[in-house]
């Protein structure tokens, strides 16, 4: 089934990852991806601390025995685990059962990237030229956001902490695997991404024309009817009906909005069915299909990203839609200019979209520009940062915040809807390791791309750029696993494949 790779030395192989194989059967490791899925929610249903051990042992015995199946076992499980927890729905009346059986897939997540941390630890792995480096960088990233952890479960609510450092830790444990998996091993993720993309595009139509008789086939209906249960219970309806004078009737208003979710266009055009995808996370549904079909465009996939575009359009993503466009302009520059010019171009693209949505927010009041201007007031009043948890959408303090008092006085009490001015209130001096990481993934895209023309660093390039562009005025850039999380394992890839090429050569 699988062939041992001879140009690494059996040597070289840490004790936490098996035998090294090669081709990657990508057929089979979508095979694992959806069983590893469908076993861990169904553990989780029967008990927690069930599901938590059981989860992680099933993803310890693909570390060990498919390591090159990690990277599409996790894309797979942050767009697809919610689908299967729609099926469990009826079956799980409590509403904490429920919540943790959407904790799955960051068990997968956890103990891949522990196993993969111990392996980094070998003295044949750390020598890898390329490599080493780039492990440095996680473990000290890695460090300071524990740090700010213990900040902000001691300062704030603990469980606030926790899920910020969910959030944060996420893009560096995707990039982690993906880079050392990759490095080891043949890691390809061709047939997966296309089958992917293929199904999340295909979910997407059938929800857009039948709704809520299709979210019924998979009680996916149910699902979102827990979501409105703990919405009305907090206030939010009632606030909008203050806010808006928008009357809740059903499910189905739930999941509607204005086009392009903007009140550019005030009542000139009806309100649409903004799409949840199978995860039921309208922006981050929208950042799975333009990275994929983004990535697959870069590959010679020309359909998918055209078929993709009136999706984005209809969810209203506009971060996600803007990356899908630079994608497709910098593919066309690529090929009909200088590499130098189109690279240009993407950091001219991503700097006018950023200051032109801030300057147009910060005349309007928008809650994004209010809130990343409260994140720039509360680092510069705190320079070492506030702690994990303090501040944003997920946390305590950003669930009643006065929208009115904010739009009168030009700011928000706390940071909230931009990832960059949340994380400099929370992480202060140490998100700038946070944003080096990021900037440093950038260059070394661009040097790439350059020495070897391989279009994978032009996605790179592309992706990282936009999303941090976007994640000035939205925080789900940075803290959606299928935003920055998902790219950065798709950019892992492309990294680890470039030093094993590099050393086999």
């Amino acid at each position: 089934m699988a062939k041992v790779e001879t140009a690494v030395p059996a040597s070289l192989q840490p004790h936490a990852i098996g035998p090294v194989v090669e081709p990657a059967d990508g057929a089979f490791h979508l095979f694992l991806a959806l069983m590893t899925i469908i076993v861990a929610v169904a553990s989780f249903a029967v008990w927690t601390p069930f599901g938590v051990v059981a989860t992680g042992l099933l993803t310890a015995v693909l570390a060990i025995a498919v390591p090159p199946a990690l990277p599409a076992v996790i894309a797979c499980a942050f767009l697809f685990q919610n689908l299967v927890v729609a099926w469990f729905t009826p079956f799980v009346p409590d509403d904490g059962t429920f919540d943790a059986l959407r904790g799955a897939n960051f068990v997968i997540l956890m103990t891949g990237f522990g196993l993969f941390v111990l392996a980094a630890f070998s003295s044949r792995v750390r020598s890898v030229p390329g490599l080493r480096p780039w492990l440095v960088v996680t473990f000290v990233l890695c460090l300071v956001i524990l740090l700010y952890l213990l900040l902000g479960a001691v300062r704030g609510e603990p469980r606030d902490a926790i899920v910020y450092f969910r959030n944060t830790i996420t893009p560096i444990a995707c990039f982690h695997i993906a880079l050392v998996a990759a490095t080891l091993y043949r890691v390809d993720l061709r047939l997966p991404m296309i089958c992917l993309c293929i199904v999340a595009m295909a979910y997407g139509y059938f929800e857009q024309v039948f709704r809520m008789d299709f979210l019924g086939l998979f009680h996916g209906d149910l699902y979102v009817q827990r979501g409105l249960k703990a919405q009305i219970e907090a206030g939010v309806w009632e606030k909008t009906l203050q806010e808006t004078g928008f009357v809740l009737r059903g499910l189905e208003d739930t999941m509607t909005a204005t086009f392009f979710n903007t009140a550019l266009f005030g009542d000139a055009l009806p309100r649409i069915f903004r799409n949840a995808g199978p995860n039921f996370h309208p922006i981050s549904y929208a950042y799975a299909l333009s990275l994929s079909s983004a990535w697959l465009l870069f590959r010679g996939h020309r359909a998918l990203p055209l078929a993709a575009f009136p999706l984005l359009l209809l969810i209203g993503s506009k971060g996600a839609a803007f990356l899908l466009c630079v994608a497709l302009t910098s593919r066309f520059l690529w090929r009909a200019s200088s590499l130098r010019l189109t690279l240009a171009v993407v950091l001219s693209l991503a700097t006018v979209w950023t200051f032109a949505a801030t300057v147009y927010g910060a005349r309007h009041g928008d809650y994004h520009v209010l809130g990343f201007f409260a994140g720039i007031r509360d680092f510069l009043g705190n320079p070492l940062g506030q702690g994990l948890g303090i501040g944003g959408n997920l946390s305590s303090d950003g669930a009643n915040l006065d929208w009115d008092r904010a739009q009168g006085e030009g700011i928000s009490a706390v940071p909230v809807e931009s990832a960059v001015g949340v994380m400099l209130s929370q992480m202060g001096i140490g998100s700038l390791a946070f944003f080096g990481f990021l900037a440093g993934i950038v260059v070394a895209a661009g040097r790439r791309l350059s020495e070897t023309g391989e279009p994978d660093f032009l996605f790179a390039f592309v992706a990282v750029v936009t999303i941090c562009a976007n994640a000035v005025l939205q925080e789900e850039a940075f803290y959606a696993p299928l935003a920055l999380g998902f790219c950065l394992l798709l950019v892992g890839v492309s990294f680890g494949t470039h030093i094993r090429k590099q050393r086999r050569s």
